[in-house]
């Protein structure tokens, strides 16, 4: 299936990611996924999933798994990458992080994997996912943040750069903070370092959250 092409940055984006981050999935980060994702079940919501990275490691106990990825590029590739499982009540759709497609209450679980850095919003995507997830519902999250001391000082400058080649990642994104003044309660936070991750997304929090 071949989806519309994007825009430059879109299309910049989706050549090198899967190659640059297939580098962190194999020396760990595909084992931290797949750890973090067995808490999922029901039907399921993976908020900007990329080109797929993720979708392995979902376990049986997901018994529909939507999948929203607004890159047109990364969408392709996903519907590629997923042709043989959609029977699995498995489908790949378009979407605003702000504004999603689907009803109050709707999923059991909701998950999302390095893109809180790249929302203008944070804040309002977080209280999007909070709408569209029932009550007593998960939040799965797995995201790279903003460090301290030189690291710190190292996102800042890097930011305005990275932004523009990474399809608006900020490395100096305080998620957790977002987090903290959502709906969502936290229930467990690990301070992880990405494997084989660039010095400006090293520091890493995954963890779960509760509506």
């Amino acid at each position: 299936m071949t989806e519309g092409r994007g825009s430059r940055g879109q299309r910049f984006f989706a050549r090198w990611y899967p190659s640059v981050m297939g580098r962190a999935e194999d020396a760990g980060q595909a084992a931290i996924r797949a750890r973090h994702l067995a808490r999922a079940q029901g039907r399921t919501l993976d908020l900007g999933t990329g080109n797929g990275f993720s979708v392995p490691h979902y376990p049986p106990a997901v018994t529909e798994l939507v999948m929203v990825e607004p890159n047109p590029a990364l969408r392709d590739q996903l519907h590629r990458r997923t042709a043989d499982v959609r029977a699995r009540a498995w489908q790949v759709v378009d979407g605003d992080a702000y504004a999603l497609p689907f009803p109050d209450a709707s999923f059991d679980t909701v998950a999302a994997s390095l893109v809180f850095c790249s929302l203008d919003r944070p804040e309002a995507a977080l209280a999007e996912l909070a709408r569209v997830l029932r009550p007593g519902g998960t939040f799965l999250f797995h995201e790279h943040v903003r460090g301290t001391g030189l690291r710190r000082v190292l996102q800042e400058v890097a930011t305005p750069l990275q932004v523009r080649v990474a399809d608006g990642c900020h490395p100096n994104r305080d998620f957790l903070g977002s987090l903290r003044r959502s709906p969502f309660r936290v229930e467990d936070v690990e301070h992880l370092r990405m494997p084989g991750g660039a010095a400006t997304v090293v520091p890493m929090v995954v963890g779960v959250a509760l509506r």
